[in-house]
């Protein structure tokens, strides 16, 4: 027994020993202890420890997921976010994934070309001369043949030059032409100075008439008008000698 901390070891029997007054402040150890099996048992040192260090273990696992380490026993699983910061002391690289260093660089775009490197920097070239960008940086040099191609998902146009749609040109044909359906006309016509021709004779009260059928209605119109003044001269005349006739009744003698 240790007497400086009063502390006493005792081992239990297969029977059970009971420790039933701890009144003194005594410590005690229960020593032999085995690993617990079921929920409600009492736990050693060597399970405590164990359950600990499992539990650090986990944490750490846990942790080190949000962490590049340096040994490079994990992988990034999203971007690095440098903030304007540099890479430095990096290697040259060896493989086409590799991160390239400003002398690795220096050295790719000072090396001697190829044959084949030179011929695809001149085929390139030839057919950029060829074809046009598609930021319009670069212009035809002769009419495009389309070879019975539409151009699709075309803009309105904003200039007189530009390239116009069906639709556009639909709409502004709707603001500017006279539509007739079989329901009636649509829209107001302006004529503008210039002529219908080849109209046919009304039928109907609210049909345009032509200036033939006008001439020859004026001509109708101008011939029941001579006939009427031949009519109200003759009874202009007739009232005269009537009333001839009433005056001179009325003054003979009876």
């Amino acid at each position: 027994m240790n007497r400086d901390t009063k502390t006493k070891s005792l081992n239990f029997d297969p029977r059970g020993t009971a420790i039933k007054n701890f009144s003194t402040g005594e410590q005690f150890h229960i020593a032999g202890l085995t690993d617990p099996t079921l929920e409600h048992e009492a736990v050693n040192l060597r399970t405590l420890n164990r359950n600990v260090l499992n539990e650090i273990r986990v944490n750490n696992l846990l942790e080190s997921q949000k962490y590049l380490r340096l040994d490079c026993q994990n992988q990034m699983v999203s971007d690095i976010q440098m903030n304007d910061h540099k890479i430095v002391r990096l290697s040259d690289s060896t493989a086409p994934a590799d991160g390239v260093n400003n002398r690795t660089l220096d050295a790719a775009v000072n090396s001697p070309r190829s044959e084949n490197e030179q011929l695809i920097l001149a085929t390139n070239e030839n057919i950029f001369q060829r074809v046009m960008f598609l930021d319009g940086t670069s212009m035809p040099e002769n009419h495009q043949n389309y070879n019975g191609k539409r151009i699709t998902n075309l803009g309105a146009p904003d200039e007189y030059t530009d390239a116009t749609t069906n639709g556009f040109i639909d709409n502004q044909l709707r603001k500017r032409t006279f539509h007739v359906t079989p329901e009636g006309a649509q829209g107001h016509l302006k004529m503008n100075i210039h002529r219908i021709s080849g109209l046919a004779n009304p039928t109907q009260n609210n049909e345009v008439v032509h200036k033939h059928y006008t001439d020859s209605q004026d001509e109708y119109l101008q011939g029941l008008i001579t006939n009427l003044t031949s009519q109200v001269d003759a009874l202009q005349t007739r009232i005269v000698r009537l009333e001839r006739f009433l005056l001179r009744e009325s003054t003979e003698p009876a």
